[in-house]
């Protein structure tokens, strides 16, 4: 989500393969061709164009300008290349994230007129940064739901190392291919659940901020905009089952939560109902360990931990993320409990030096017997996998 940064060819006249089972838009979608409105009377846009369907990846050769580059990951590749194999296009397989790199890269692309993501976070972001750079149409495929970087508009790249978010890029339409999603390795698609229970999270650091007086002018609390978020949230908890199944009503309801990654810019830049501590776990955990995380599992720990720090509804969150399937123990993403001690314990100082916006995460003491709890309700929560 935000980390923070400082600084066509004509279609053919054959039906399409993919005519019957293709929906452009469902309820929700419709949703996004008006304003929302939040707390002050202001209007709140979401979302991009999104078409939900199946055998989607046989059409982009019949309608994105060719030549068209497809911005993928090498293993992908294999599985998913055939689809192209008569299409005026080339893959491009990602490597890099620097800024610099990328920019090189870009410069020595030649003669391309669209650009196609197709893959999970970093794909659709590498896509999103080309798209920017040169000025082109976008369309995006994400073969994974594992975060939302599909539903945001800048391009989460690096500086010397450090995550920082670039750029501008809104895509013609986002393509939710069911039958693709459906056969990803499952955690990765759970993994996404943590870009929108966060929104729990995010919220309770929010209202925290203003009792406390440590809110930013320019973000002040707004109701409207918190319960929308929580009606996200809410959704992820009312389909467990759902998305642990990875059918469709799952992949809708997953797919509606990370829509709402749009509403950072849709509400003039401000994070603050969208994430916090449970972030702010996840940005000390990388800092400490120099580790890559599945997303959701990091962050979706600092839900737990941000839940509990302010005695809200963690029981019902741990049941939601142990329910889907997501492994957010410490040793099921490759740390030991002492790692994630010292990061429970460093974090207060790390959020503070960095100046990350006010969080229940600034100023509480994580003590022996918090961490004692935290190990045991994760224990219990997890104990059929042991």
């Amino acid at each position: 989500m935000i980390a923070f940064d400082k600084g066509q060819r004509a279609p053919p006249n054959r039906p399409s393969t993919a005519s019957s089972t293709l929906r452009s838009v469902n309820r929700e979608d419709r949703k996004l061709n008006h304003n929302h409105v939040h707390g002050h009377g202001q209007a709140l846009a979401y979302g991009f164009p999104t078409v939900f369907g199946r055998g989607l990846l046989d059409e982009f050769r019949h309608f994105v300008n060719p030549p068209f580059l497809v911005v993928t990951m090498e293993d992908l590749w294999p599985i998913f290349g055939h689809h192209f194999e008569d299409a005026d296009c080339r893959p491009y397989f990602c490597g890099s994230i620097e800024q610099e790199d990328l920019d090189r890269e870009a410069a020595s692309l030649g003669e391309v007129r669209a650009i196609l993501g197709l893959g999970g976070g970093q794909a659709l972001d590498v896509a999103k940064y080309f798209t920017w750079r040169l000025n082109l149409p976008l369309f995006q495929m994400p073969t994974a739901l594992s975060v939302n970087a599909v539903y945001g508009q800048r391009a989460g790249v690096r500086v010397d190392g450090t995550v920082v978010y670039r750029g501008w890029a809104v895509p013609q339409s986002i393509y939710i291919d069911y039958d693709v999603l459906a056969a990803c390795p499952p955690e990765l698609n759970w993994s996404g659940i943590g870009d929108v229970l966060c929104f729990h999270t995010g919220i309770l650091d929010w209202r925290y901020a203003e009792r406390e007086g440590k809110i930013e002018d320019k973000w002040r609390y707004d109701e409207g905009l918190a319960r929308q978020s929580l009606a996200k949230v809410r959704k992820i908890v009312d389909n467990i089952d759902n998305i642990r199944a990875m059918n469709d009503r799952g992949i809708e309801a997953l797919v509606d939560g990370l829509k709402w990654g749009t509403s950072y810019h849709g509400a003039g830049w401000c994070p603050r109902h969208i994430e916090g501590t449970d972030h702010f776990l996840f940005y000390t955990l990388e800092k400490l360990t120099g580790k890559k995380f599945l997303h959701g599992q990091p962050v979706g720990l600092g839900v737990i931990v941000g839940s509990l720090l302010h005695e809200s509804k963690a029981d019902e969150m741990l049941d939601t993320i142990a329910g889907i399937g997501l492994d957010i123990r410490p040793e099921a993403m490759g740390l030991t409990w002492g790692q994630l001690e010292d990061g429970l314990r460093t974090m207060r100082a790390y959020v503070n030096e960095v100046g990350l916006w006010h969080s229940i995460a600034h100023d509480a003491t994580i003590t022996d017997g918090f961490i004692s709890d935290l190990r045991r309700e994760l224990a219990k929560a997890y104990a059929h996998r042991t």
